[in-house]
């Protein structure tokens, strides 16, 4: 079947929608008509006053523009997620598979196929020309490269995330999300998609290709640019039948860099080169092309997020020494083999952290199905003529607990807001924007040191005259491009560096991540947004301390419901202090809670970017409204609960009422004590919990313009709020 024949079959089942039929034909484009190519080919009347099409590209004039994605509107129209609606508003029925975008796209880049002379001219003389892989995928115009319009963002880093359940594929979305509407604990898996291209080497070109958020020194690296897709067939390149074959290699091995990193821990090799030290089988997989097209990688769901090592039918124990260092490795220890060989879970020790922080036992090994590897593209016709390759980063990190705010958005975000520094728990640093190279150390030795650029997100080249479009929403998915993922490499959530990494690491790698990556999703929560945008901020569901702030935080209904742990709760003591109790941090452990099941992303993985940024909003009005803006000030405070405020409400109504004000917009009800550390103590019948002192409860109303505070035995005040 030729390109046209299968972009006819793709227009003749959405034109079975009288909605999509009714759509196209605003722009003058007939999906009906026959031939199809003619059509395709026809200068039209673009309406970019119609939902979805506002930021198509203002070049765009016909259904299909050969070898230019954002300008052909057949393309756009199928690829773009903001297309959901009739010419009438109603929402359309019927949407374009994943793998019907994909035959589309083929078509953008073979109606018209270029001869390989005639891309070597388009990259200029002498310039090097490769087979090149790429992550990519098609954005609306806020998270594109320029921000002029919508078009298709490439990146030689693609994350897939690791998860419970397979993937699942909206529409609507045209993407994919990690939870499940149906099966809350359910955490899907989400792919990455990988495109070979025929691309140049250039160096970075802000007003061109980019890459996005342009770095200093951008313009004296080298970045892989791409030119041409490649797909296999007679009618890519002119003159050639090619076969382009897709390959990928993938590697979990955490256990074993830990064990060569420290040697008298109990294995050597040759063991520590097999499973469960290193895992290279069952980690991905293509998708069906049938469904997806060409080049979608999948993890393969597992029963559990991690689960117990095993070797040769046995359970995995290392040794801990006596005082152990491990320098800042980040390992489960929590399970301690007897004499018998059977396993004590040292939770149910009252001094479990002695015993961790002491060791000379030995501890059950855990593995998760996070991973690292390459994608690589071969095709014979092409490597004949003198044609190299390169590679693209493939991770298979944790999952992402907020899927529709990314890295980059809340950075960039947050820099137009006035807040104190540091106000994050950690520094916010976007993976894009890193400039390091590929792990140098994986098979095929495909990554070299020089080779910084391959996490930043690049476009097509662009005209720098081309005018924007207007204004359009981003997508509401999982983005697998790296501008979604934490620069922040100490260790890191999808990735590391060698040694920590450090803010700029020479290369990344993914075997000093968390051991398993649950212990680290332990630490991040607990520190008040130190992963943002990734991973949910539970400080307040422990104890006061002095670095437990909340930024972001979860509702009193999402507390718990992600994690297992319960939320703060208000409790008479037998003295009649009012306390707030806790469960104690020391005795949680997030590899035991995935084992049994307890880890969701559900309630967390719908929050939008909109509610994401009222929450971080709210709460540091909350607090300034105490007096407490810096760190310090904020930590003297407590937030007992949170909720998002649906109408009618009692309190609400009774505190308008007061104050003779109506709050517009979302409205979000703070509970907040003045904690006193000094006397938080552990109770004398449960060594699980933590009991903390209130010195003085406030209650406050919060809405974008206004403030509603209740002091003890006080009444409610108004507070305008800038």
């Amino acid at each position: 079947m030729s390109l046209l024949e299968a972009v006819e079959g793709v227009c003749a089942r959405l034109a079975t929608d009288e909605g999509w039929h009714a759509l196209l034909l605003r722009h003058a484009l007939d999906i009906k008509a026959r031939p199809l190519e003619a059509e395709l080919k026809r200068t039209l009347t673009v309406d970019r006053t119609a939902k979805g099409f506002e930021d198509f590209s203002l070049s765009g004039q016909r259904g299909i523009e050969a070898r230019n994605p954002s300008r052909s509107l057949l393309f756009h129209a199928l690829a773009s997620p903001n297309v959901i609606t009739d010419p009438n508003g109603k929402a359309l029925e019927l949407y374009p598979t994943a793998a019907e975008i994909e035959t589309v796209l083929d078509y953008v880049y073979g109606v018209e196929p270029p001869s390989l002379t005639g891309l070597q001219q388009q990259a200029g003389e002498g310039t090097a020309l490769a087979i090149v892989v790429f992550a990519a995928e098609y954005r609306t115009k806020p998270d594109t490269v320029h921000r002029k319009h919508a078009d298709l963002c490439f990146s030689r880093t693609g994350i897939a995330r690791t998860g419970t359940a397979p993937a699942v594929y909206d529409p609507m979305r045209r993407g994919f999300l990690p939870w499940m509407k149906n099966d809350p604990q359910a955490i899907c898996v989400t792919p990455a998609r990988y495109y070979p291209y025929i691309a140049m080497q250039k160096k970075g070109d802000e007003h061109s290709f980019g890459p996005q958020s342009f770095q200093t020194n951008d313009d004296t690296q080298d970045f892989w640019v791409p030119l041409h897709k490649l797909f296999d067939g007679p009618e890519c390149i002119a003159g050639l039948e090619l076969a382009v074959d897709m390959a990928f290699y993938q590697i979990n091995e955490k256990l074993r860099r830990f064990h060569l990193r420290f040697p008298d821990s109990g294995w050597q090799e040759p063991d520590i080169s097999k499973p469960p030290f290193v895992i290279t089988d069952d980690l991905v997989e293509w998708a069906n092309e049938q469904a997806y097209g060409k080049g979608l990688l999948t993890p393969v769901p597992k029963t559990r997020l991690v689960e117990k090592a095993t070797y040769e039918g046995k359970d995995v124990f290392f040794s801990i020494p006596q005082n152990p260092n491990f320098r800042g490795y980040i390992i489960n220890r929590r399970y301690k083999r007897r004499d018998d060989g059977s396993i004590h879970d040292l939770n149910s020790e009252p001094d479990v952290v002695q015993i961790v922080k002491d060791g000379g036992y030995q501890a059950l090994h855990f593995i998760d199905f996070t991973a690292e590897g390459w994608v690589r593209a071969a095709c014979p016709q092409l490597e004949t003529a003198g044609i190299s390759n390169a590679v693209a980063y493939s991770l298979v990190a944790a999952p992402d607990f907020y899927p529709e705010y990314t890295q980059r958005q809340l950075l960039e975000w947050s820099n137009l807001q006035e807040f104190p520094q540091p106000f994050f728990g950690q520094s916010l640093r976007v993976l894009s924007n890193t400039r390091a190279a590929g792990n140098p150390d994986l098979r095929g030795g495909h990554f070299q040191l020089e080779d910084k650029g391959i996490t930043a997100i690049i476009s097509h080249p662009l005209n720098e005259a081309e005018s924007a479009s207007a204004d359009a929403a981003p997508a509401q998915r999982q983005t697998w491009l790296a501008d979604a993922a934490a620069g922040s490499l100490s260790p890191g959530w999808e990735i590391s560096g060698p040694g920590g990494g450090g803010p700029r690491p020479q290369s990344l790698c993914a075997y000093e991540l968390g051991s398993p990556f649950t212990e680290d999703v332990r630490i991040c929560a607990s520190i008040g947004g130190y992963w943002p945008s990734v991973s949910p901020d539970n400080s307040r569901a422990f104890e006061p301390t002095a670095s437990w702030v909340p930024i972001i935080p979860l509702t009193d209904e999402e507390s718990g419901s992600w994690d297992g742990v319960n939320g703060p709760q208000l409790i008479e003591a037998g003295d009649g202090k009012r306390v707030v109790e806790y469960t104690n941090y020391a005795f949680t452990d997030y590899t035991k809670n995935a084992l049994a099941g307890l880890l969701s992303v559900h309630r967390p993985a719908q929050t939008t970017a909109e509610d994401y940024q009222a929450r971080i909003l709210s709460m540091h009005n909350a607090f300034k409204s105490l007096g407490a803006v810096t760190r310090a000030e904020k930590a003297q405070w407590s937030v007992l609960s949170f909720m998002k405020i649906t109408r009618p409400n009692v309190e609400l109504e009774q505190a308008e009422s007061e104050t003779g004000t109506c709050l517009q917009a979302s409205v979000h009800f703070y509970r907040i004590y003045k904690n006193d550390r000094a006397t938080t103590t552990t109770p004398a019948d449960d060594f699980t919990k933590r009991h903390a002192e209130i010195l003085e409860m406030v209650d406050l109303f919060v809405s974008p313009t206004l403030l509603l505070i209740k002091r003890e035995q006080g009444s409610w005040q108004a507070t305008e709020l800038e």
